[in-house]
């Protein structure tokens, strides 16, 4: 079975990223079909998996300074990056990125209503 932890990324590596953000339009970025993947009957549909369509998903992305942590996890065949962007206090979006695939994906993406400090801080023991 294949390694799935989740890695936390350092301060230089979300400073890369952010930076291959920045200089990558959104279009350029492919929606990779799980992003539309039904979750009980597993068909490829029309409507996003968790309730951000694409354009609220634009708007996300241009915010890389909202970039608050980020995770890396050994996908099938290459690493999923998963960055955490800070809305408000208890509101933060996770969008899964795949940035060793050409072109690049966004694999998923979905909000979460919790505080993002306590919620790292609970699971790694890290402060942002």
């Amino acid at each position: 079975m294949e390694n799935e932890e989740n890695i936390p990324l350092t301060k230089e590596d979300i400073k890369k990223i952010k930076k291959i953000l920045k200089n990558t339009k959104f279009e350029e970025f492919k929606i990779h079909p799980y992003y539309y993947k039904d979750k009980f009957t597993g068909e490829i549909g029309k409507t996003p998996r968790h309730g951000i369509d694409v354009i609220e998903l634009k708007k996300i992305y241009e915010k890389s300074e909202n970039i608050k942590r980020g995770l890396k996890r050994k996908g099938k065949q290459t690493h999923q990056y998963t960055l955490s962007y800070h809305e408000s206090t208890n509101v933060f979006v996770k969008i899964c990125y795949l940035f060793d695939e050409k072109p690049m994906k966004i694999f998923n993406a979905m909000r979460i209503f919790r505080n993002l400090e306590k919620a790292i801080l609970r699971k790694y023991g890290l402060r942002i």
